[in-house]
């Protein structure tokens, strides 16, 4: 029997025919998945194949195809012909595979060695030295998992007496092994479960919507941007915002600014701005060019798992409401996407262009010193925001709508209008609760106490002493509301001490009674209760005065500052008449959506 390279050379004399072999197991993968250079190759040899093919000879001759070679090459401009003994290797391979492309694509994934080269005892110890330091959370390197590797070679060829030592590897096979290892079970073991679940979490569309209001997503986050106090104009801090989008129309419904951290009055009152109308709008900014439509009841409410989210009131006030609450799992900012988008677009579009922001990282205030920067105070904040919502954001072409918000509100309001309740009763519901007992001297809350001569046909049908729930606004002690116990009828009770309580916070309130059991006083007494007032008032101006910004930030809460108040009972902002004279704007411009301040010309190079 002829050996293959005797077969070949007489193949090529013409004096031996090729015998049909079996046709090899067709591949997993397809001619498109290989690399560019090796389908470049397979056509250029298909190119050699064709011409041959296309000579219709039985006989395959050394010098015809070196001839054929040269002529092909001339017409398909390949530099480097194949020899004759490479045309017929090609051609066999091809004819024996049922004419398949894929025989012609060069074997490179075949090259070097194949399978384990380690024995089982330097991979048993390589394993062990890989778990031990470098899938630990401690994030060891490859070269000190190498160390690990050669101290415990060492120790065990110390343990072997007269027996074969153990060679260790080399540090290529040991980075090889290690990088071969799944990335997942890697990040796994070195970072822990939670950043390898957000590391490879799967993203999918966001949940469809039918209409408005079907699906509203409500989120806190820090102002990027340091406001300044209306009369020291000292820098109080960074305020939180609380901020609810409709997921339908990508329409901002309400927010809230406050220097209180994230908690339920401020969940309460956004939502009771996203609820009402927006009709004082026109009244209180009118250089605002367009209207704000959003106003209704949401269906279903998405949050987060903050605290603040878990309160019973929240959950009692969606209940009457009708609004559907739904958590997000703990720590997945993605289940509710569109409202951590839009904070972020609403901290680089807007708070990101405003004088004295703080930017989203501290390292890019490389060279800017946001606290010499500010002039923005909590009011014109308001304002700004409500021309951004309003005129630019509303306003702009929404990639994902292919229309904008405003318009895609028009267009959705038009198909379903959105539920709506009486403001009077949207108040009562967005209260906070609690039980009191109602007896001759009122009802006492929070030390204070409430009472009218309404509430004695209640205590002559009922009793003397009867158990009512009460709502209150923590942002107004002047009174509150209390249920009938059996008709839940809602009765507005004030306080027997007006003077002092009417627009008096329940974060104030606490801080006077805090006073007040530190110097010893009596709660019960009003006098006592109107001094304790005057006192925090004047500690509150001696903070706002003081050069730490946590102490100035601490009396911007004590002092009850925040977008709601602004909206109601703050100053209108100042009109700016064409014949006023501006400061010069050779070194200086105002922002265009805040009046302008006062102006020291010495005072604004900063180094």
């Amino acid at each position: 029997m002829a050996t293959l390279n005797q077969a070949t050379s007489l193949n090529l004399a013409g004096q031996l025919v090729p015998t049909p072999l079996d046709t090899p197991p067709q591949l997993g993968r397809t001619f498109e998945s290989y690399p560019a250079g090796a389908q470049q190759e397979a056509l250029r040899r298909r190119a050699y194949i064709d011409a041959l093919a296309a000579q219709h000879s039985v006989r395959h001759t050394q010098d015809m195809l070196k001839e054929l070679a040269q002529r092909v090459a001339a017409r398909i401009g390949d530099v480097s012909p194949p020899s004759a003994i490479s045309i017929y290797r090609w051609h066999k391979s091809f004819v024996t595979s049922g004419h398949d492309l894929r025989a012609l694509i060069p074997k490179f994934h075949a090259r070097g060695g194949s399978g384990q080269r380690l024995q089982a005892e330097q991979l048993s110890l390589l394993e062990k030295a890989v778990d031990q330091t470098f899938l630990s959370l401690q994030r060891k390197s490859i070269s000190s998992t190498y160390e690990t590797l050669l101290s415990s070679i060492a120790y065990e060829n110390s343990q072997r007496a007269g027996k074969s030592l153990i060679a260790p590897p080399s540090y290529a096979t040991v980075r090889r092994y290690i990088r071969s290892l799944p990335c997942y079970e890697v990040d796994l073991a070195r970072y822990g479960r939670e950043y390898t679940r957000k590391k490879y979490r799967h993203s999918s569309i966001t949940p469809a919507t039918m209409y408005l209001l079907e699906r509203v997503e409500i989120d806190h986050t820090p102002f990027n941007i340091f406001v300044i106090d209306e009369e020291s104009m000292l820098v109080l801090g960074r305020p939180y915002i609380t901020v609810i989008i409709d997921c339908h129309t990508r329409m901002i419904l309400g927010f809230y600014l406050s220097f209180s951290p994230p908690s339920i009055e401020a969940v309460l009152r956004c939502l009771q701005h996203a609820i009402g109308n927006k009709d004082y709008v026109k009244e209180r900014y009118p250089d605002i060019q367009h209207d704000w439509p959003c106003h209704g009841i949401p269906t279903t409410a998405v949050v987060d798992n903050g605290l603040e989210f878990h309160s019973q009131d929240l959950l009692r006030a969606t209940f009457e409401l009708g609004i559907n609450y739904q958590f997000c799992p703990p720590r997945t900012p993605w289940f509710k996407p569109i409202i951590e988008r839009s904070l972020r677009t609403l901290a680089e579009q807007f708070a990101h262009q405003l004088p004295g922001t703080s930017f989203a990282n501290w390292f890019d205030r490389y060279g800017y010193d946001p606290l010499k920067e500010s002039i923005v105070t909590l009011s014109e904040l308001v304002h700004a925001l409500h021309i951004w919502i309003i005129d630019i954001y509303s306003q702009t072409y929404h990639r994902g709508l292919k229309q904008t918000p405003y318009a895609a509100w028009q267009r959705a309001a038009e198909i379903v209008t959105p539920r709506t309740i009486d403001p009077d009763r949207l108040r009562l519901v967005l209260s906070k609760q609690a039980e009191r007992v109602l007896g001759h001297a009122g009802i006492e809350l929070h030390g204070l106490r409430y009472n009218c001569k309404d509430l004695l046909p209640w205590r002559k049908q009922l009793g003397d002493r009867i158990k009512v729930q009460v709502r209150f606004d923590p942002d107004n002690l002047g009174s509150i509301f209390a249920l009938h116990p059996q008709t839940k009828e809602a009765m507005l009770v004030p306080c027997l001490t007006p003077d002092y309580a009417e627009g008096l916070q329940l974060h104030q309130h606490k801080l006077i009674l805090a006073a007040m059991r530190k110097e010893g006083l009596a709660s019960a007494d009003p006098l006592s209760l109107a001094r304790a007032k005057v006192h925090m008032q004047e500690v509150v101006g001696l903070l706002l005065q003081s050069r730490k910004l946590a102490d100035r930030k601490r009396a911007a809460r004590a002092k009850g500052s925040h977008s709601s108040k602004v909206m109601t009972t703050g100053k209108l902002p100042p009109t700016i008449s064409e014949d006023a004279e501006l400061p010069p704007t050779d070194s200086w411009s105002p922002p265009s959506t805040l009046p302008v301040l006062a102006h020291d010309p010495e005072g604004d190079d900063h180094e």
